[in-house]
């Protein structure tokens, strides 16, 4: 019995420590590695909708992604597989919204999410593709939020990627050496979503970096909803600004970079986003430079939100609940790769098919 324990021990050692093409997101013990991370894809086609969009907006939208993913949108992918398997990354992550939603059934909305996991999955076929859900990805026609047809399909493909079940909702985490990875299901009520990043914290104390996996933004990026946020954002940005964390999020389409510094430590979020028809080899400008820009646009959106007095408390509690900064990026569409090490954390942006970011980032440093 005591070899056999033995055995066991030093198999699961083995385990960990592998790097090899096909090995599970937590495994490896290197101090280095490589992430590519992608932001919305909003996969479409017309053989998930047998009735016409309800509204001139999602009208729109169909339109629009049918005609990105006929050529846009399967470009930028292979790019970032591409570009994956150039730098030798460990896994790779999908931040929500996948697929555009909006079919007629739940069943529909599956075969949806099915194929837009694998047209993405084709693009990675050696490493990991972890899903994170976005509200387009539980958005069913008739039916509003559908968080149940969405995990009937992410569920399964979540558990293949990871490497062991998920079964309860689309929270999970792992740890990759001495970081901790946490991807959380923005479309639970804020009261579990915060026990459980509270919990998962508490078990790992000792972690080197954190980084936080969101569709919807932990910290205002939008300037239209700027308190379009995680559910329990506020109490969740206090437990994570103690853990020199990282939060890759999307929603917004427009690439951004935010901190915030506290007494208590500072927060940094990289909004990606992956939309076809914003697949350009042109750089544009974004459309705000600093804090106090973000600010001046966001206030005139605030008086809108559906309680508007609560909304505008919340608000102005959080413009004054520490230091800030925020720029977006540009107007492009693309994917990151983060550099990881024992100093830093560093995100090298790309928006077309060359080698050559059109920006890099030094985001975390190991203190």
């Amino acid at each position: 019995m005591k070899i056999r324990a033995w055995f066991g021990i030093l198999s699961a050692l083995l385990c960990l420590t592998a790097v090899s093409a096909g090995a599970k997101p937590g495994e490896g013990a290197s101090d280095s590695y490589k992430v590519l991370v992608m932001g919305d894809a909003h996969f479409d086609s017309g053989e998930f909708h047998k009735a016409p969009p309800s509204t001139d907006g999602r009208k729109g939208e169909r339109n629009r992604n049918l005609k990105m993913w006929r050529s846009k949108s399967p470009a930028l992918f292979s790019a970032a597989g591409k570009r994956a398997s150039a730098e030798q990354a460990a896994f790779a992550v999908q931040l929500g919204d996948m697929v555009q939603g909006d079919c007629d059934d739940a069943k529909l909305q599956g075969e949806m999410i099915r194929s837009g996991f694998a047209a993405i999955k084709k693009n990675f076929p050696d490493i990991p593709l972890l899903i994170v859900k976005g509200n387009h990805d539980i958005r069913v026609v008739g039916r509003g939020k559908n968080n149940a047809a969405a995990n009937a399909v992410l569920l399964p493909i979540i558990s293949a990627e990871l490497g062991r079940k998920v079964t309860k909702n689309s929270c999970y985490a792992f740890l990759r050496g001495r970081d901790l990875f946490i991807a959380v299901d923005g479309f639970i009520p804020a009261k579990e979503l915060t026990a459980f990043v509270k919990k998962t914290l508490d078990r790992h104390p000792d972690t080197r970096y954190v980084f936080f996996m969101t569709h919807l933004p932990l910290m205002p990026a939008s300037v239209g909803a700027p308190l379009w946020l995680v559910p329990g954002w506020d109490d969740i940005a206090g437990m994570l600004e103690k853990r020199n964390t990282l939060i890759l999020a999307a929603h917004t389409h427009a690439p951004s970079l935010a901190t915030r510094k506290t007494a208590r430590g500072k927060l940094t979020q990289l909004i990606v986003s992956s939309m076809g028809n914003a697949w350009s080899s042109k750089r544009s400008r974004g459309r705000f430079g600093d804090w106090a820009s973000y600010v001046k646009s966001a206030d005139m959106n605030i008086p809108k939100a559906k309680n508007p007095e609560k909304s505008r408390k919340r608000w102005n509690a959080w413009k004054n609940s520490g230091d800030f900064t925020f720029r977006h990026l540009f107007g492009n569409s693309g994917f990151a790769v983060l550099e990881i090490d024992d100093e830093k954390v560093v995100a090298r942006y790309y928006t077309n098919s060359s080698a050559k970011p059109a920006v890099t980032l030094r985001l975390l440093t190991n203190r």
